[in-house]
């Protein structure tokens, strides 16, 4: 065989998974035009899983490769930047107007930013965090809070839900393309041993979930986006309080 000439093809198993995901943010898609907001808040996290699959098994496998990357990333932009966006659209931003549609653009448009900034900087990131909030989080937030709305029945929290759903869309926009850092959880080894406590702790976040899926849901999301911005701005706060050590012991 001629080295000249690479081999072309692509991996068939971890591009299943990225393929999945893809059709899930499309389902998601169909069912939010056709009002089923319920069910397209569900497969967005359905999409989520297997969007956390097509990695894991491409390193397993050891099939990575720059074609399912950028594969990845294009679903991603489906999945968990279109689905939500017109999720939370067409259940609840319409009464707002401009506001509302433009809340949605903003969203999917700094959620393709954000996929393409990570692209961009794959090999220079640092591993333990990301460099703004990760898209399928914010994807999260979105469809656990339509999930919780409609999923009630009563109608005021549906109200409520929807000025909360504007102000996300807008925030969760500008937190995907800012410099805010968020943990990853990369480093974490699961093959290693962890501490009874913690296996403790894992089992009781499981059977909270049980509990009340989308509440719980939602408020981990958010959860998660308040602790990367204290951890930043403590950090900020920090570095400017070593410089002035610095520049006082000067």
């Amino acid at each position: 065989m001629n080295s000249r000439y690479p081999r072309r093809g692509v991996y068939v198993l971890p591009n299943l998974f990225t393929t999945a995901s893809l059709f899930a943010g499309f389902y998601s898609i169909v069912a939010s035009i056709h009002g089923h907001y319920r069910i397209a808040a569900i497969v967005i996290f359905i999409a989520m899983i297997l969007d956390g699959l097509d990695g894991r098994v491409a390193r397993m496998t050891h099939t990575e490769s720059a074609f399912g990357a950028e594969y990845d990333s294009l679903a991603d932009v489906i999945a968990f930047g279109m689905a939500p966006a017109i999720l939370v659209m067409l259940w609840g931003l319409q009464d707002f107007g401009k506001f509302g549609w433009l809340g949605a653009f903003v969203y999917i448009a700094c959620g393709a930013l954000r996929l393409a900034r990570f692209n961009a900087q794959v090999h220079s990131a640092s591993k333990r965090y990301f460099q703004g909030l990760p898209i399928p989080t914010a994807a999260a937030v979105l469809a656990s809070l339509v999930w919780v709305a409609v999923g009630e029945g009563y109608p005021w929290l549906t109200q409520v839900s929807e000025y909360i759903a504007l102000g996300l869309v807008y925030v969760l926009g500008l937190l995907m393309v800012s410099n805010v850092r968020f943990r990853s959880f990369k480093d974490f080894d699961l093959h290693g041993r962890v501490p009874f406590a913690l296996a403790i702790i894992v089992v009781l976040v499981v059977a909270l979930i049980a509990v009340h899926p989308p509440l719980v849901l939602f408020l981990a999301g958010i959860s998660y986006v308040l602790v990367g911005l204290i951890l930043t701005l403590w950090q900020i706060r920090s570095r400017r309080q070593r410089r002035r050590r610095g520049m006082h012991s000067n």
